[in-house]
C-alpha cells in the first residue's frame, strides 16, 4: 500500500493517478467502506527513571518498561486487522535517543511495515530539537522505515492513502509554535484525519501544564474532520465527539497515576459519521499512592515499618508506591527514606517518600494528585487574575507580568525536572 503525499488540490485517484476533483463544502458526496485505525501517542521511548536494573539486560528498568510497554501495544495493534495506524507524538522522551532506543523502534514499526500496515508518525514537544536548525533523528527514521510517513518539522504536512480513500493532515508540535496558527484545508472527497500534539482547550486544569508544551491553535479541532487524533495528555479525553486524547502507552510521572496506558482503536464509517471510539488497555507496571503518614513524636524506625506494612498490603510486589510523610524534620526523614530503601523487599518495586512541600513530584510533570490547584503556575495566574481585579495591576501590566512570570517559572520547572531525573536514572 503505498502513501502518496502533497497537494490535494487536483485529487487523487485509487489507483494512484491524479483526476480532477473541484473543492466543496460537501464533503460526504462518494461512499466509504468502514476503515481501522490504531491510535496512540506518547510512548516516551528512551525514558528512564529510579536507578533500577533490569536483571536480565542490566539497562534501567523503567527504560526496559517503557519499551516493553510499546511492543505490547504493536502486538495487539497487529491482531485488530487495522488499516492504518497513527502516532501523536512524543515518540522518544528525549531529541536525541540512544542507539539501544532508536533500535526498538526501528524493530517495532518493521512488524507493522512487515505486515502491509502504513502508519503516520508526528513529533511531539518531547521529540521536537529546540533549534530548527539541529535536525532530528526523524531524518534518519525515514530512511530506516519506508512505509512510515514521519511529519516532524515546523509545518502541516498532508500524506494521503487513496486506497483507504484517506487524508491525513499532520501538525506536529513543530507547526503549533509558529507565529500564525495552522490553517489545514479540508480534502473534498477523502476522509479528513488530523494529527496532532498539544493541549485542547480546557483540558490545561485537567492535565496540568507542562515547559514547552503547545495549545492546540487554528482549525485543527474543525469538527469537520472524521477524525482528530491527539497527543501529549497521557489520560484519556474526549475534547470534541470527534476528537480522542488515546493516553499513553506507559507511565511517565505521578500525575499519570490515573492513567491507563493503552491505545485507541477508531472504526471509522461513511465520511461525517461519528467515530467509534474503543479504548485498548496495555499491562503495565502500577502506580499507587498511599494515605499520608503522621511522623510527629515517631521515631524512624516506626515510621519506616509503617510504610513498609502499608506497601506490603496492598499485595503488588512489582508497583511504584508513593506516600507523603508530615511533620518530619529533615534528618528524619532522611533516615525513614534510607530505612525503607534499604528494607524494602518484596513489599514494592520501588517507594518514593515524599514532603507536603512537594507540590511538584520531581520525576513528573503535574502536581501531586488532589492538588492541582496548587500547581506552581495555577498560583501564579490566580494571583494576577487577584490583582487586576483588586485594580492593582492595569491590564498593559498584568499581560507583561504575566508572560514574564509564566516564562520563569516553566523554566525553574524545566530545570528541577532535569535535575531531578538525572538524580533518578544515577546508578
Amino acid at each position: 500500500m503505498t502513501t502518496e503525499v502533497g497537494s490535494w488540490e487536483s485529487g487523487v485517484g485509487k489507483s494512484g493517478t491524479v483526476t480532477a476533483s473541484s473543492p466543496t463544502d460537501r464533503l460526504t458526496d462518494l461512499p466509504t467502506g468502514h476503515l481501522r485505525i490504531a491510535h496512540l501517542a506518547d510512548t516516551h521511548l528512551g525514558y528512564s527513571a529510579y536507578g533500577r536494573a533490569d536483571p536480565v539486560s542490566g539497562r534501567n528498568q523503567r527504560a526496559v518498561d517503557i519499551e516493553e510497554s510499546f511492543a505490547a501495544a504493536i502486538s495487539d495493534i497487529l491482531t485488530q486487522d487495522v488499516d492504518l495506524v497513527l502516532h501523536a507524538g512524543d515518540v522518544f522522551h528525549h531529541t536525541r535517543p540512544s542507539w539501544s532506543t532508536l533500535t526498538h523502534f526501528v524493530r517495532q514499526m518493521r512488524r507493522l511495515e512487515q505486515a502491509g500496515v502504513p502508519a503516520v508518525v508526528i513529533a511531539g514537544n518531547h521529540d521536537t530539537p529546540r533549534l530548527r536548525t539541529t535536525g532530528s533523528v526523524f531524518a534518519l527514521l525515514a530512511l530506516a522505515l519506508p512505509m512510515t510517513r514521519f511529519i516532524t518539522g515546523y509545518e502541516t504536512e498532508e500524506a494521503a492513502f487513496p486506497d483507504l480513500g484517506v487524508m491525513v493532515h499532520g501538525i506536529p508540535h513543530g507547526a503549533l509554535i509558529n507565529p500564525d496558527p495552522p490553517a489545514v484545508m479540508l480534502h473534498p472527497t477523502l476522509r479528513n484525519i488530523a494529527v496532532t500534539h498539544g493541549i485542547a482547550p480546557g483540558f490545561a486544569a485537567w492535565a496540568g501544564r507542562e515547559a514547552g508544551e503547545a495549545d492546540l491553535r487554528g482549525n485543527v479541532l474543525d469538527t469537520r474532520f472524521d477524525y482528530v487524533a491527539l497527543g501529549h495528555v497521557h489520560l484519556r479525553g474526549e475534547p470534541g465527539i470527534n476528537v480522542r486524547y488515546s493516553g499513553s502507552t506507559e507511565r511517565t510521572s505521578w500525575g499519570d497515576q490515573a492513567a491507563q496506558p493503552g491505545y485507541a482503536l477508531v472504526t471509522l464509517g461513511e465520511r461525517g459519521a461519528v467515530p467509534q471510539v474503543a479504548y485498548i488497555d496495555i499491562p503495565a507496571r502500577p502506580m499507587e499512592t498511599l494515605s499520608p503518614i503522621d511522623a510527629a513524636d515517631r521515631s524512624a524506625r516506626d515510621v519506616a515499618d509503617m510504610i513498609l506494612s502499608r506497601a506490603g498490603a496492598l499485595g503488588l510486589p512489582h508497583a511504584m508506591v508513593r506516600v507523603e510523610v508530615q511533620n518530619a524534620p529533615r534528618p528524619l526523614f532522611r533516615e525513614t527514606d534510607a530505612i525503607v530503601r534499604r528494607e524494602i523487599g518484596g513489599n514494592a518495586w520501588h517507594i518514593r517518600l515524599t514532603a507536603p512541600g512537594d507540590l511538584l513530584d520531581p520525576l513528573g510533570r503535574d502536581a501531586i494528585g488532589g492538588l492541582a490547584d496548587l500547581h506552581p503556575l495555577a498560583l501564579f495566574e490566580s494571583f494576577v487574575k487577584e490583582k487586576v481585579a483588586a485594580g492593582i495591576y492595569d491590564a498593559a501590566f498584568a499581560g507583561a507580568f504575566r508572560e514574564r512570570g509564566t516564562e520563569t517559572l516553566e523554566k525553574a520547572i524545566a530545570r528541577l525536572h532535569e535535575a531531578s531525573a538525572a538524580e533518578g536514572a544515577a546508578p
